[in-house]
């Protein structure tokens, strides 16, 4: 069931390790979807250096591959989808997960400071 915001921006970043925990409702409407999904999440941990879970949920993929004509890194690719609040975001965890860049977790704090919590080291 997707959870409302409110609740995603507080969990923990350990809990993003359980992909499961984050399926919607809404994943059942497209089965088609979730292996998209995965294999794009999966893409994404390839082609760029890190994969970050923002304080609000939502993701975003720094630190790209050079462009070979001008040489400058890709900056990122970003997205409004929340983790566990859009469709098939679970697959996507997933192949973020699975792929080789690390994955970091932002929090906010109390005193509206970002903690990020590395939760899953790189494997390339």
């Amino acid at each position: 069931m997707s959870r409302p915001y409110i609740v995603l921006n507080s969990l923990p970043p350990e809990e993003f390790l359980k992909p499961e925990n984050f399926a919607t409702e809404f994943d059942a409407r497209n089965a088609d979807a979730a292996e998209r999904q995965y294999r794009y999440g999966l893409k994404l941990s390839t082609d760029y250096g890190r994969i970050i879970i923002r304080a609000n949920s939502t993701w975003a993929a720094e630190d790209g591959p050079v462009d070979p004509i001008t040489r400058a890194r890709t900056l990122g690719s970003y997205s409004y989808e929340g983790i566990g609040y859009h469709a098939h975001t679970a697959a996507l965890l997933r192949g973020f997960l699975d792929g080789p860049a690390p994955v970091d977790v932002e929090r906010r704090q109390g005193d509206y400071s970002v903690k990020t919590t590395r939760i899953k080291e790189a494997s390339k």
